[in-house]
């Protein structure tokens, strides 16, 4: 476990990605890195892997420098107790998965340390009885399990996921973030997950850091950011929002077609068309000059329509 700072941090390549940016990521959560491509999300968790060096700043660790751009300090990643999953897996294609996952460890331990150690890395993702198998044996689930137990076996203070599940299929990637959720707070782990996936954010952190053109936007839980925006940027990023005036907004959840006799707030609205989702209907309304989107269960065809909203719901900005 470890807790994360960041302090005026900036980097610049052929132009600014990270802007003189101060964070704390707090220890044995998850934090997810989410913003729009460009962001600087990779480019962050680069320069906490100290895979990049930051032009100026500094990086610590439970208040220990590993990063001090005026002391030139900078401790190797080697030296950092962390460890990475990577979006393409990045497994030995001519090793078994318990080669695969000894392979960090082998000139650290003796071969019975060794052999129990990779065992127990193996059973906390479930491929113990695949341990002899090839990567080219395992489904792709099945090989991201074993790039985390590669991860798990260096017993990280502190585990960094790239983009690491976005090459998965949807129910695979959804089981995976609920099996690495469980797996990183089982362990008492601080975890940086990368995802340009904001369903996926929503899944898997406890914290949110939202970025926007190298700067932190907003941070805090996942509920925070979509229930309590701080500005039009965050509530368009969290999700579907239907726009009242130009200072306010509310979410389809919180929009119903109008019922006889109610006490709420209505508009009045045109259908534009019914979009079957599975267990709904996404229903657009013409509400003056705006889209609205309403969950419906049943379709609706073009024709005027009465809806209502929560007015406790209404997002101000």
């Amino acid at each position: 476990m470890v807790a994360i700072k960041l302090h005026e941090l900036s980097k610049s390549f052929q132009g600014p990605v990270i802007n003189q940016l101060s964070l704390t990521i707090p220890d044995q959560q998850i934090t997810a890195l989410i913003g729009p491509s460009g962001s600087g999300k990779s480019t962050l968790l680069n320069m906490i892997a100290g895979l990049t060096t930051p032009d100026s700043g500094q990086i610590s660790f439970d208040n220990q420098p590993i990063f001090d751009a005026a002391t030139h300090w900078n401790q190797p990643p080697a030296q950092r107790h962390l460890a990475m999953v990577f979006q393409d897996f990045a497994l030995w294609p001519h090793m078994t998965v318990q080669e695969n996952v000894a392979f960090a460890l082998e000139k650290h331990l003796t071969k019975p340390e060794l052999t129990a150690q990779v065992n127990w890395a193996l059973e906390q993702v479930s491929l113990i009885d695949f341990r002899h198998r090839y990567p080219r044996e395992l489904s792709g689930g099945q090989q991201q399990r074993v790039a985390l137990a590669r991860a798990l076996a260096t017993q990280p203070d502190l585990i960094l996921f790239d983009e690491a599940l976005s090459a998965l299929d949807p129910e695979l990637r959804t089981r995976l973030q609920l099996e690495i959720r469980a797996l990183i707070h089982d362990q008492h782990l601080t975890a940086i997950f990368v995802t340009h996936d904001r369903p996926e954010a929503l899944q898997v952190a406890d914290h949110l850091v939202l970025l926007q053109g190298g700067n932190v936007v907003q941070t805090g839980t996942p509920a925070q950011l979509y229930q309590q925006p701080k500005s039009q940027f965050v509530a368009n990023f969290m999700g579907t929002l239907n726009q009242i005036n130009a200072h306010q907004a509310i979410r389809p959840e919180y929009v119903a077609v109008s019922q006889t006799g109610t006490q709420q707030p209505t508009y009045q609205g045109l259908v534009q068309r019914s979009t079957f989702m599975g267990d709904h209907f996404d229903t657009c309304v013409q509400v003056g000059a705006y889209d609205w989107h309403v969950k419906t269960q049943l379709p609706y065809t073009t024709a005027p329509i009465t809806l209502s909203i929560d007015p406790h719901q209404i997002l101000t900005f």
